[in-house]
């Protein structure tokens, strides 16, 4: 295991050396980032020169793309061009909310996906598995920006009761809305289409670990239905689902750019948007460059999950 955690993780680092190289390559190389405003005005000298300093643009290529790398790991992405405060204090102020966004998306996809996968298949061709085939095959055709257009335009503002489920948007000016509030209905916008595709891959699974030998060894041995499927089936069927939980983990952490706009929910991908609205180069690179590392990180923990689910994994 040891060794297999070494290979990918050194795996993992190349690609984000090449990653930053092309996006190094792709900034600096083809015209310059620090020129204008986002109204196309002239930035002062001194503010271009203090830029370029930073970024070390005036300094031979291998030079340049260390001090890329060293500003990278030590945060150093320059200086927001609307606020004027340095962008790794923007990114960290909204990060946090992006991530449980994402986190709350994957568990409830999971949790309900893993289990009407589940039922669907320990009980094919029943009602049950039609009604579980339907709903999965209808979801997986709504595309999450209607989902979510219609979620805002019927759900925000809904009160049940008195009291209201989910807050109004646009939001009131003053207005301070507890975190799982504001979460809650772009999560379930997320987590709605995923839902159906971890169902679909958990049945599938489910199906042919069912069939496999030596499950059938194990009902011959005694074991009763329910610990065969719980304990020997679904740890195995389950290691797509988690392949995917960490791809799609990796997708929401680079910013769920059409929820949080839809929503105005204050994370990575709302920010994205007006940056890239704006022209704001600096928080527009060190976004794309941040989402791109946290995802070739991301698989790399999926393959030590599924390796440690599934010791034949480590020997490929």
């Amino acid at each position: 295991m040891l060794r297999f955690t070494a290979q990918r993780l050194t795996h993992a680092v190349m690609v984000i050396l090449v990653v930053t190289l092309v996006t190094h390559i792709g900034l600096f190389y083809f015209g310059d980032p620090f020129k204008t405003t986002p109204d196309e005005k002239m930035l002062p000298p001194e503010t271009q020169q203090m830029l370029r300093e930073r970024f070390g643009t005036d300094k031979p290529f291998l030079a340049r793309y260390l001090i890329y790398l060293k500003n990278l790991f030590t945060g150093e992405f320059g200086v927001d061009f609307e606020q004027r405060r340095p962008v790794g204090e923007l990114i960290a102020h909204v990060a946090p909310h992006t991530a449980g966004l994402a986190v709350l998306a994957i568990l409830i996809s999971l949790t309900v996906g893993v289990l009407a996968g589940a039922l669907a298949a320990v009980r094919p061709g029943t009602a049950l598995d039609a009604v579980i085939t339907t709903t999965t095959i209808t979801l997986l055709c709504l595309p999450v920006f209607v989902v979510a257009l219609v979620f805002r335009q019927e759900l925000s503002g809904l009160r049940l009761f008195g009291v209201e489920l989910f807050p109004a948007l646009p939001h009131a000016f003053g207005v301070d809305v507890p975190w799982l509030r504001e979460v809650l209905l772009p999560a379930i916008t997320l987590a709605l289409v995923d839902i159906a595709f971890v169902a679909r891959m958990m049945r599938a699974s489910m199906l042919d670990v069912l069939a496999a030998d030596y499950l059938r060894t194990a009902r011959a041995k005694g074991l009763s239905e329910r610990r065969v499927v719980l304990r020997h089936g679904m740890r195995n069927a389950i290691i797509p689902v988690v392949n995917h939980a960490g791809l799609a983990i990796g997708a929401l952490m680079g910013g769920a750019v059409i929820v949080e706009t839809i929503f105005q929910y204050d994370g990575v991908g709302f920010l994205f948007i007006k940056s890239l609205h704006d022209a704001n180069r600096p928080v527009v690179i060190a976004i794309a460059l941040l989402g791109a590392i946290a995802f070739v990180l991301l698989i790399a923990l999926v393959d030590l999950i599924s390796a440690y689910l599934d010791p034949r994994i480590r020997v490929t």
